[in-house]
């Protein structure tokens, strides 16, 4: 696995614009932005919030341009924040 991760790094400084590797940590608030959830579920209970359990494929930023990273969400209660 790291030597896949150090592949991954050294072909994103081969490219221009350079490309960013981003990893989104656990227990992070969902966002639709900079993530996708793996399994399709993007609806929750209004009495929980979307968070990240953790990041299956990491996310990269080419330019202006974003790649999400792919995470396992799991729902916090709101009254647990």
């Amino acid at each position: 696995m790291a030597s896949s991760i150090w592949l991954l790094q050294k072909l994103a400084y081969s490219f221009r614009p350079t490309v960013e590797i981003f990893q989104v940590e656990r227990g992070v608030e969902f966002s639709m932005v900079y993530m996708e959830d793996v399994l399709g579920k993007s609806s929750f209970p209004w009495s929980t919030v979307p968070i990240v359990g953790f990041t299956v494929v990491p996310g990269f930023k080419v330019g202006g341009t974003v790649i999400q990273s792919q995470v396992y969400l799991m729902s916090q209660k709101c009254n647990d924040l």
